[in-house]
């Protein structure tokens, strides 16, 4: 039977996914003026890691985040829209 109480581990990965990006957003200015054209990691709520490729990127967090709750992604330069 399902209990509907009951949070489930890929619900607390999309938690924790969430509370990345909203991270993100909230610490977008200072990470762009580390990493601007950088690959980036974020789990619990910071960076975890930075390199050129995505790859390199993977390989340095490998084994230490559960990967359904890690955001990977590509810091661009420049002024980025927000969403109104």
């Amino acid at each position: 039977m399902i209990n509907l109480k009951e949070t489930t581990t890929p619900q607390k990965n999309l938690l924790k996914r969430i509370k990345n990006r909203d991270w993100l957003e909230n610490n977008l200015k200072e990470i762009q003026e580390k990493h601007a054209e950088k690959w980036i990691a974020i789990a619990e709520e910071t960076v975890v890691a930075h390199g050129n490729e995505p790859g390199e990127v993977k390989e340095n967090i490998k084994g230490r985040f559960p990967s359904a709750e890690v955001l990977l992604l590509r810091v661009p330069k420049g002024e980025i829209s927000r969403p109104v």
